[in-house]
């Protein structure tokens, strides 16, 4: 908090910076929503827009929106996360005000290095806080899995990425579950499975798929950037 009582988050980012800025096209889980004041922290996190320009500065090209925080402020403080992304023309995903949104923002590829790269994000749920609609969560549902992938095939994404948040929290290897879903990825011809949740990091993989014979990476768990 700065001496006029505004907020400002630069210098927590202000070492790495430099190596987001770096990146082709960075991304980021954001695990708070951007529901206004009364700003809160846990269990139910609302964090200042100040939050979101100081990701916005060091570098972050897209926030992620699907993980398990999203409804902490209930589908209102969520359409105004997305409000303030919009704001800043920010790239999101994962979070929708309706369907008409989601169809018009999926599939996403984005033309990264000379590369089609798709991407899609999931969560396994919102700590038990439903969506009211019209707003859309994209929890991890298989079948509506297959079908985005599906689709991000026929826009033409060469490699697709899915950023999901599952797992156990501070666990430090990935569940049953986790594993499973991600040799199910792995047929539907996913090239990067990027993981989070866990606030730990948990394994990496790289095998080869036995649809196409690529290499699939699988991170169970980035762990935390910043976090408090």
């Amino acid at each position: 908090k700065t001496s006029d009582g505004k907020y400002d988050y630069s210098e927590c980012f202000e070492s790495v910076t430099p190596l987001i800025e770096s990146a082709d096209y960075a991304v980021v889980n954001l695990e708070t929503p951007l529901a206004g004041a009364p700003y809160t922290g846990y269990p139910c996190f609302s964090a200042p827009d100040a939050y979101l320009d100081a990701l916005a500065y060091a570098g972050f090209d897209m926030m992620l929106t699907a993980n398990n925080h999203t409804l902490d402020k209930r589908s209102k403080g969520a359409v105004r996360t997305l409000d303030q992304l919009d704001g800043r023309f920010l790239d999101h995903l994962g979070t929708y005000r309706d369907k008409h949104e989601r169809d018009s923002v999926l599939p996403m590829v984005k033309n990264i290095g000379g590369f089609k790269i798709g991407f899609l994000n999931y969560t396994y749920g919102t700590n038990g806080i439903e969506v009211t609609p019209p707003v859309i969560v994209d929890y991890i549902e298989r079948e509506k899995i297959t079908s985005d992938i599906k689709n991000l095939r026929g826009a033409g994404a060469e490699l697709i990425a899915v950023c999901i948040h599952w797992g156990d929290e501070y666990k430090l290897l990935p569940n049953s579950t986790q594993r499973s879903l991600a040799r199910y990825l792995e047929t539907l011809g996913v090239d990067m499975i990027i993981g989070g949740h866990p606030h730990v990091i948990q394994p990496m993989e790289l095998r080869k798929s036995e649809i196409n014979n690529r290499s699939v990476l699988t991170v169970y768990s980035l762990g935390n950037f910043i976090s408090a």
